[in-house]
């Protein structure tokens, strides 16, 4: 069986390598580091473990991962924590209980990979097994929001690079609810279980491009309607061409005109 991973970390090399190195070992889903996010990952996907990558500086991202596992999302998968040695003998001296599993860096992808099979195989033979781990617990029941606070519209931004997820996520959620996402992986996924207002796709990325994960999304019933605005570092003729052959709501250029964005955003979801 492959194993489902959730990754998250600073952009370590480590990371690249792990999720290209390792497919016929793991199912693997990267995440950014934002809360909400990590809870989103964690209730769609169902990870078998989540692997977070540290540095030296690692105190709130254990208050972090701390609130995530408080969460209803958290479905009880062990937390594993790559970090340099001094941060782990550090964790390790204060008592902290946060992770299941400390594995101390420099380590290799295939090392790092098989201490990771070899701790799962361990759960499995105690019994663990990633299929008995109970489901989530159930929700807080919903109440209605009052008149005087309307609900805000949903955005769903997905592009590969973490800088631009964090620009957005930032300059957006004041006036909005955004869910940001490195991949398309489980796009379909929070469109059936949650109602997104407009998707904001970059076009270009190396797992699967912004006019793959378009085509496949508007597929789905529940997706056909939900505008979609294109995010592009090219301003190529050809490219723009290609584009705006799939018939988009929408297209803008990066770098970012903030201005331009709410513009768009506000005309595509009134």
């Amino acid at each position: 069986m492959k194993y489902r991973i959730l990754l998250s970390g600073g952009g370590s090399k480590i990371v690249s390598e792990f999720f290209r190195f390792t497919d016929s070992r793991f199912k693997c889903l990267t995440t950014s580091s934002c809360i909400t996010d990590i809870q989103n990952h964690f209730e769609l996907f169902q990870p078998d473990a989540y692997i977070c990558f540290i540095d030296n500086e690692y105190m709130d991202v254990l208050s972090q991962i701390d609130s995530v596992k408080e969460s209803n999302a958290y479905n009880g998968a062990p937390v594993i924590i790559v970090g340099p040695v001094e941060a782990c003998n550090s964790i390790v001296s204060h008592a902290i209980k946060t992770p299941d599993l400390l594995i101390k860096r420099p380590i290799s992808t295939d090392n790092l990979a098989l201490s990771v099979v070899r701790f799962l195989e361990r759960r499995v033979d105690m019994g663990k097994r990633p299929a008995e781990v109970p489901p989530p617990a159930p929700r807080e029941p919903v109440h209605e929001t009052p008149a005087s606070a309307p609900v805000k519209k949903h955005i769903l931004v997905v592009d590969d690079d973490r800088s631009i997820l964090k620009l957005l996520k930032t300059a957006l959620s004041e006036e909005y609810e955004v869910t940001t996402m490195l991949n398309g992986v489980l796009v379909e996924k929070l469109i059936d279980s949650r109602n997104v207002d407009l998707i904001i796709l970059d076009y270009e990325m190396p797992i699967e491009t912004g006019a793959e994960i378009f085509k496949r999304i508007k597929k789905n019933k529940k997706a056909e309607n939900i505008p979609v605005c294109f995010l592009t570092g090219v301003s190529e003729r050809e490219k723009i061409i290609e584009i705006m052959r799939l018939k988009p709501h929408g297209y803008l250029l990066k770098p970012i005109d903030m201005d331009m964005l709410r513009s768009a955003i506000s005309n595509l979801t009134t």
